[in-house]
């Protein structure tokens, strides 16, 4: 009986500590009704993966978390963006504001006060200083390279000088090494404006990287460094290209395939699928693996069938025992599923004859009696997917209103089957047509007339009235919800300006 009882004391505890953290708080007004926690799959930051924590009346919340071994993972409170550092089977109590976090019990505690301490969550110096885009590559390395060298051998003393263990200090030392390179190269690619700077530039951060990670299993920025490697191996390529005059048909440095075969598969299967030869040839299998199947989920969260189901069959091919082949077989299955579903659907409308309209008023016209709001879109624009999707937000803010939905798309021909999948696919309901980097040329025209702007960037959009007269150029975008539900209020209302 003794045996049974110590059983039945300790199952619960053996139920509750595997495989969970335990993450609670206060937040410091009572009126809030929300925190968030973000837990990338691999690497990035994705929506999808973000969990809603409910709010108390007094403020306080309390929930616990799905974790095996370690994670990082970023809480959000009011757009504010917290790293945590989340261990299998202990547990954290917080109390987040409005620019700090303030750590106030746990068993989690010190590691996360290091976080803190170290401040991974606010951008260094040259993220913010416009003076600096205009320097030489020279003048970049004392300015910048040197100064934030600097300051990350103060972070590495900070982190040996904590009393977390010798684990955790290679760990965040790892997180902190590779983040670094991740902000000098999002500075390279956001900040600096002359090609050939931020060339020489990319190329000297990079240069002399070791690859293999440090710490094993390697942390979100780990993955997003390897992924800015391949970026900055795709410079030096073409760097080295234009410098030797290599010709189309020879293969191109540190990717090993032509121009022309590379130009072939990035037009066929998009971008992730020339990352992956990349990464095949200079990263250790492991993290291939690992590095692609956050890849692959990426285009799972854009619905691209396309992308998605080329990279998971290669993927597949490479890996036949990869312990990720079950979930990808399910997300492509998943967007086939969408496909199908969605082939004849009525809501669904392609232009007649789209190769043959010469003039988006074509297409307004028949629409009088309705505000339109106007997507100008591509399959391959990154920022375009991630606005279609806050697309059912909009539509049913709007729903039973006379509001309709106009997507122009700019795609070459030889992807319009490609184009033809991807609304369906993704579900948009509204009217369609194609053009091709030539042919949209006068829409663009016709848009951007009465506008100052006249910058022809992807996605952009546009409200017509109900008489088929462009009144917003450079709308708001679909993420804006609120702002641009005003403006497609304002227009049927007859206030817009």
């Amino acid at each position: 009986m003794k045996t049974i009882c110590c059983l039945a004391l300790l199952l619960p505890l053996a139920l509750r500590l595997p495989a969970q953290f335990t993450l609670g708080g206060k937040t410091p007004q009572k009126g809030d009704t929300l925190v968030q926690v973000n837990t990338p799959v691999v690497y990035g930051f994705n929506r999808e993966n973000t969990v809603d924590i409910s709010i108390g009346k007094t403020g306080t919340f309390n929930v616990i978390l799905p974790v095996k071994g370690q994670k990082f993972v970023s809480l959000i409170y009011r757009r504010q963006f917290y790293t945590l550092l989340l261990t299998e089977g202990k547990d954290l109590r917080v109390e987040p504001g409005e620019k700090t976090l303030r750590i106030t019990g746990g068993t989690a505690s010190p590691e996360n006060r290091l976080l803190q301490q170290l401040d991974m969550d606010t951008p260094p110096f040259f993220m913010s200083d416009t003076s600096l885009a205009k320097l030489s590559p020279e003048a970049l390395k004392e300015k910048v390279l040197q100064p934030f060298m600097a300051k990350q051998e103060e972070k590495f003393r900070l982190i040996n000088a904590s009393n977390i263990s010798a684990r955790d200090k290679k760990l965040v030392a790892s997180e902190v090494k590779y983040l670094g390179y991740n902000y000098l190269s999002d500075f390279a690619r956001t900040q600096l404006r002359d090609r050939e700077t931020i060339n020489a530039f990319v190329i000297e951060v990079f240069d002399h990287c070791m690859i293999d990670p440090e710490f094993v299993p390697a942390g979100p920025q780990y993955y997003a460094f390897a992924d800015n490697y391949l970026r900055y191996l795709e410079t030096k390529a073409f760097v080295k290209i234009r410098k030797e005059n290599i010709p189309p048909g020879q293969p191109i440095p540190y990717f090993g395939i032509s121009l022309d075969s590379a130009n072939t598969l990035v037009q066929k299967y998009g971008k992730p699928y020339w990352r992956w030869i990349g990464s095949l040839r200079h990263f250790p299998q492991d993290v291939t693996e690992t590095y692609t199947f956050q890849e692959i989920k990426n285009q799972y969260y854009d619905k691209d069938l396309n992308q998605a189901q080329s990279l998971a069959s290669a993927f597949m091919q490479r890996f036949p025992k990869s312990r990720y082949n079950s979930e990808i077989r399910g997300m492509v299955a998943e967007l086939q599923n969408r496909l199908s579903a969605n082939n004849n659907n009525e809501n669904i409308v392609l232009v007649k004859d789209y190769n043959n309209v010469r003039s988006i008023y074509e297409v307004i016209k028949p629409l009088k009696g309705k505000v339109v709001y106007l997507d100008v879109w591509g399959t391959w624009c990154g920022p375009c997917k991630e606005e279609l999707k806050h697309l059912p937000g909009l539509k049913a803010a709007f729903a039973g209103k006379d509001v309709a939905f106009v997507y122009l798309d700019m795609d070459d021909e030889s992807r319009d089957a490609l184009w033809k999948n991807f609304i369906r696919v993704n579900d948009m309901e509204g009217v369609h047509l194609r053009k091709n980097r030539h042919s949209i040329a006068p829409f663009w025209k016709e848009l951007l007339a009465g506008h100052p702007d006249k910058a022809e960037y992807y996605p952009q959009y546009f409200l017509f009235d109900k008489n088929g007269k462009l009144v917003v150029s450079k709308a708001r975008t679909p993420s804006e919800k609120g702002a641009l539900y005003e403006q497609i209020n304002a227009v049927l209302n007859n206030k817009s300006e």
